[in-house]
């Protein structure tokens, strides 16, 4: 039999914590980074702090907070619009802080766990999901507007077109809701929990995996399912969206190209360890990263371009920032490591103490 990966313990465990625990849930004391880039600058949250990095040269322009503050820690990527920078902390804490210092401007404490997902700024809303089973919706002065509550931790970032806010939640379901009000439009059974983000083509349609190792494409107008396939193993990603294909890795280490159509395989490879983050296109080859470190690159027609290894963990994918991938890695020496197109060294961060 095969060596199960730390991964498979980590996830069989907080599910069973978070889905028989209390109502907001558990997560283990521990953290792995978030990355955002906005033009020139990258906001990075790990562990105690949220970063700025100089994406040209990785050079730190802030830190908030300046000193570790006990058990505060930071999981999901930062979001920013119109002069916030939103994050939240294991303490239930949902930060406003100023992009160009890092000085807080307000917060939100009306929540009652852990923000694990990242927020969606949104038409100078705020919509942040979090551990408690709710979706919080406040204005860019960190008032609440309207809160939307599912039977489970929401742990995914909601998406939107503008006209429905899409909130998918360990409940196994995925919910519409009017981003004015909060109101259910409809809600769609998965047949599994989904830790990652939704996927909303321009055609209406959105792509989610799941837990029980599913992948769907559903009509964001009324939730209907037009298909469905089952794979061989969970994932722990979301699907990239790139033309008419979905490519996405599984925690059995398989890589996948499929139709975007049909979910029919167009190609498939095993690298042999569990696949972890969003994969990332970049200059017309597929990026995915593995839980042991590995960064690996694809062509669209399956073969391996090029493969890395860096020290640490890694859970998240890469971030693409100036025609560089930007990858977060947590228990490593270096907190954010930059790779060129062709997966060589640019430059790398390591926090100061």
């Amino acid at each position: 039999m095969k060596r199960r990966s730390k991964i498979f313990w980590f996830v069989n465990v907080v599910l069973i914590a978070l889905l028989l625990g209390g109502c907001a849930g558990t997560l283990a004391s521990s953290s792995w980074p978030g990355v955002t880039v906005v033009e020139e600058t990258a906001y990075v949250a790990y562990g105690n702090h949220v970063y700025a990095l100089r994406v040209s040269d990785g050079s730190m322009l802030w830190r908030f907070p300046e000193k570790a503050e006990g058990q505060r820690l930071f999981f999901a990527a930062p979001a920013i619009a119109d002069g916030h920078l939103v994050v939240g902390d294991y303490l239930a804490v949902l930060h406003s802080l100023d992009p160009q210092t890092g000085q807080e401007q307000w917060t939100f404490t009306g929540a009652q766990g852990r923000w694990i997902a990242s927020p969606l700024v949104l038409d100078s809303r705020i919509y942040a999901p979090n551990a408690d089973h709710h979706l919080y919706a406040l204005d860019l002065q960190g008032n609440l507007l309207w809160k939307f509550k599912a039977s489970k931790a929401l742990w995914s970032q909601p998406v939107s077109d503008g006209r429905r806010i899409y909130q998918a939640s360990m409940d196994h379901f995925l919910y519409a809701l009017d981003p004015s009000t909060g109101q259910k439009i409809w809600a769609r059974d998965l047949g599994g929990a989904v830790i990652y983000s939704p996927v909303l083509s321009d055609e209406g349609i959105i792509y989610i995996s799941t837990l029980a190792r599913n992948v769907l494409a559903i009509r964001a107008e009324d939730g209907s399912i037009i298909w469905q396939k089952a794979f061989e193993n969970n994932f722990w990603s979301q699907p990239l969206l790139q033309g008419d294909r979905l490519y996405l890795g599984d925690l059995g280490g398989k890589v996948y190209a499929i139709s975007a159509q049909d979910g029919t395989v167009v190609w498939e490879n095993n690298l042999g360890e569990p696949l972890t983050g969003a994969p990332t296109w970049l200059d017309g080859e597929v990026v995915f990263t593995t839980e042991n470190g590995k960064v690996v690159a694809y062509s669209e027609d399956g073969n391996q371009k090029w493969k890395v290894t860096l020290e640490g963990k890694l859970y998240n994918g890469p971030v693409v920032a100036n025609s560089h991938l930007l990858v977060g890695i947590a228990q490593g020496k270096v907190l954010v490591q930059a790779l060129t197109a062709g997966g060589q060294q640019a430059w790398a961060f390591e926090p100061p103490k």
